[in-house]
C-alpha cells in the first residue's frame, strides 16, 4: 500500500517554513520588489531629465554665440580684434553693421550690443 496521503493543509514541520502553512498562520508578506525597480526607475529618470536640459541650455547657448560671432565677423571694422577686448556693434543708417572700439555713452548709435573676442575666435555677447 504505502504511505498514506495527508491532508493538503497538513506540514510535518510548520515552524521550519519560510510561508504560512494553516489558515491560522499570519499573514505571509512577500516583498515589494518593484517598489525598488519604481524608485530607480524615477532616479534614472530624473537624472537623465536634468542631462536632457543641461544639454539643451548648452545647445541654446551655443546656438546663440554662433549667431553672434557670424553677425559679429559680417560686420564692417577696420582694426583687427585683441583676445579678450570688449568691442561695440553698430547698426548703420542702411542696416548694416559696424563694430567698434568706441562705447555707446560716447556717441549717439544704434547699438546693437557689446561683444568679448574670445580666444576661440568666438564673439561673447556682454
Amino acid at each position: 500500500m504505502g504511505k498514506k496521503k495527508k491532508p493538503d493543509m497538513v506540514v510535518d514541520h510548520p515552524e521550519n517554513t519560510s510561508y504560512p502553512t494553516n489558515l491560522g498562520a499570519p499573514k505571509f508578506h512577500l516583498p515589494d520588489v518593484l517598489k525598488h525597480k519604481n524608485e530607480r526607475g524615477v532616479n534614472a529618470s530624473h537624472y537623465l531629465e536634468t542631462k536632457f536640459n543641461e544639454l539643451k541650455e548648452d545647445y541654446f547657448k551655443l546656438v546663440r554665440i554662433t549667431e553672434d560671432t557670424d553677425m559679429v565677423f559680417n560686420s564692417t571694422y577696420n582694426f583687427i580684434p585683441t583676445v579678450g577686448n570688449i568691442y561695440h556693434l553698430y547698426k548703420r543708417i542702411d542696416n548694416k553693421f559696424f563694430l567698434s572700439i568706441i562705447s555707446p555713452d560716447e556717441w549717439d548709435m544704434k547699438h546693437e550690443g557689446s561683444f568679448k573676442f574670445t580666444s576661440d575666435n568666438t564673439w561673447e555677447r556682454q
